[in-house]
């Protein structure tokens, strides 16, 4: 997981933690240990409902649009 691309996915939706959090239906300590790498082991289906809340696929939260193949 890259917390940076989410950090900057939130922020370019205009998204607080706490609102990508709410609409993930994750909690907002979660958002914050997922952006800041303390989040070991993150489940897909997180992953994929916190992706589904900022209109991304999953794995734009992990590499750059233009690098992946």
């Amino acid at each position: 997981m890259n917390g940076t691309k989410l950090r900057e996915a939130r922020k370019a939706a205009g998204l607080t933690q706490e609102a990508l959090a709410d609409m993930a239906g994750v909690s907002q300590p979660t958002i914050s240990q997922l952006e800041s790498g303390d989040a070991c082991n993150p489940t897909l289906g997180i992953l994929e409902r916190v992706a589904a809340a900022l209109g991304c696929p999953v794995r734009d939260l992990f590499f750059e649009p233009s690098a992946r193949s």
